[in-house]
């Protein structure tokens, strides 16, 4: 069965602690804008809040700006039993905002001395795909 929810699931954090790409989509710019990190790189905050580093990011960070736009970032991997076999995705929907200092821009600095910002990101759902 497919897991619906709107905070971070135990089988959701399984699947952020194996280091694979992240697709960052900030859908509501025309067109869309794309970006990419490694999940190693995030830090989960509480349930529904987690940190990306942003070293460029331009695009994305633009879009929050300016419009506001929704967020969709995807995770997966082939390390976890998903719902047909091998290998667990998800869909997560949410809001992001920018920050160049304050306690999660230390905090992210401190480990990745070459980010520029912090995305703070805001879950708002987070669907199992596979």
């Amino acid at each position: 069965m497919l897991e619906e929810s709107t905070t971070l699931s135990q089988n959701f954090l399984e699947v952020i602690s194996d280091p694979q790409p992240v697709t960052i989509v900030s859908y509501q710019a025309t067109p869309a804008h794309v970006v990419n990190t490694w999940s190693s790189y995030i830090k989960v905050v509480d349930d529904s809040t987690f940190l990306v580093p942003a070293a460029g990011m331009r695009s994305i960070e633009a879009d929050i700006a300016t419009q506001n736009s929704q967020l969709i970032l995807t995770f997966g991997s082939m390390k976890f039993e998903g719902t047909e076999g091998p290998g667990r995705g998800y869909h997560v929907y949410a809001t992001g905002e920018f920050v160049e200092a304050g306690k999660y821009f230390d905090l992210m600095k401190a480990d990745l001395p070459w980010l520029r910002k912090v995305m703070i990101v805001h879950v708002q759902e987070v669907k199992q795909k596979i």
